[in-house]
């Protein structure tokens, strides 16, 4: 996996359901959230949720069409993982792209950070955009891009500007060199995307987290949001323009979120079967957190760039510290299925993904946390990456929800043709 696509993986991203008290640092807010969730050792067994029952009809709201290059309906995707493809797993991968694709499956997504594209000031690298878009998972696919201003952990900005855990300068996020510095990367983009299968471009990802950490300030965030959102749809309103959040946004930063939420043309979120604590949820939660996320996005329509729900090692008669089971990953993507279905304002996902974390990436960023002295973190962690996917990395194993996930791209086509 190329290196773009890594960003997506940092260790801010591996807490992020750690939502319920503003990030101080990786470690402590592991711990904190542990503790709250009344887990306090590693001989903690959460429950192994049940499998859910039919999804209810998701209560409709209306909602403003704004994504002109994507067709009407639901549209689906996945990923494929973030480690090197060997010749069998790539053989493997191609045969489940070409599935998908045959079930329905019509979007894709490319992720890359802004401090990749400007090498220097107003110095753009055509060599980075175009491989970000050499990948046949993106074969016949509309495609969703990514291009990181704040990520999950810190600023992703050109070193010329600042580094991750800062601005340079004096700069603030929100100071005029910053803010026409990335409009003129976008005014850059702009041509290339439209010359491609491109639907949408979202300029953040998950940037409510190093706004709780206080590496930008709520204010700046806004001020430099609204005006490059602004920027690009004055510039190219035929592709739709976002920025990604956690879906703790909507509790730790809700007035930011709704001056964003009205400054794009849709909403994004990312959403896992997971609590607080990282234990697997079940249906009572999906329902009350998708709620959560329509309420959110008021009458814009929601994508959810990463859509994932682990297993555990439940199913191979492993020791679990975050539950889950075959069943409940089934259940999970069959109850989204008949949301995407019958809710127009769900208006894309990506699932998140066919493969596995391999046990040595899992653990590469598990052990940091664990040699901080946090066991049962940093088990979890490793636990949720590790049986993530549709397919078991170690022995190419496949999981049921395979099916109910060719099952979820097929009701979505129908919903399209409807």
């Amino acid at each position: 996996m190329q290196g773009p696509a890594l960003t997506l993986v940092r260790v801010g991203l591996l807490v992020y359901y750690l939502y319920m008290t503003p990030r101080i640092s990786i470690i402590t807010a592991i711990g904190s959230a542990l503790l709250l969730a009344g887990c306090g050792s590693d001989e903690a067994q959460p429950q192994v949720s049940a499998p859910a029952p039919a999804a209810t009809t998701p209560t409709q709201t209306p909602f403003q069409p704004a994504i002109p290059r994507l067709a009407d309906g639901p549209h689906l995707g996945m990923i494929t993982g973030f480690d090197p493809l060997d010749a069998t797993r790539e053989a493997e991968a191609r045969a489940r792209y070409a599935a998908a694709q045959s079930a329905g499956a019509t979007i894709g997504r490319i992720q890359i950070d802004w401090s990749e594209l400007e090498t220097g000031p107003g110095v753009y690298d055509q060599e980075a955009l175009d491989n970000a878009f050499v990948d046949f998972a993106l074969d016949g696919m509309n495609v969703i891009v990514l291009v990181s201003t704040l990520d999950s952990d810190g600023l992703t900005v050109p070193s010329y500007l600042g580094e991750s855990d800062g601005l340079s300068d004096g700069r603030t996020f929100a100071s005029p060199e910053v803010i026409e510095a990335f409009n003129g990367l976008l005014d850059w983009l702009r041509p290339q995307l439209e010359a491609r299968s491109v639907w949408g471009l979202s300029i953040g990802n998950e940037v409510d987290s190093p706004i709780n950490d206080g590496i930008v300030t709520p204010d700046d965030a806004t001020t430099f949001y609204e005006a490059t959102l602004s920027h690009w749809n004055d510039t190219s309103p035929d592709i739709g323009v976002a920025v990604t959040l956690t879906i703790g946004a909507i509790d730790t930063l809700p007035a930011f979120q709704a001056r964003i939420r009205e400054a794009s043309d849709f909403v994004i979120f990312n959403y896992y079967c997971l609590d607080a604590a990282l234990t697997v949820t079940g249906p009572a939660q999906w329902e009350a957190d998708l709620a959560a996320m329509k309420q959110a996005a008021g009458e814009r329509e929601i994508f959810i760039q990463e859509l994932g729900c682990p297993v555990g090692y439940s199913p191979q008669a492993l020791p679990t510290s975050i539950g889950g089971s075959l069943e409940n990953q089934i259940a999970f993507f069959d109850y989204f299925a008949d949301v995407f279905a019958n809710d127009p304002q769900m208006r894309a996902a990506t699932m998140f993904q066919l493969f596995d974390w391999s046990p040595e990436l899992a653990r590469s960023f598990s052990d940091p946390v664990r040699d901080a002295g946090e066991g049962l973190a940093a088990d979890r962690l490793e636990e949720w990456l590790a049986t993530s996917g549709f397919v078991r990395w170690t022995d190419l194993a496949e999981r049921p929800a395979w099916n109910s996930w060719l099952a979820a791209l097929e009701k979505a086509r129908a919903a399209r043709e409807q």
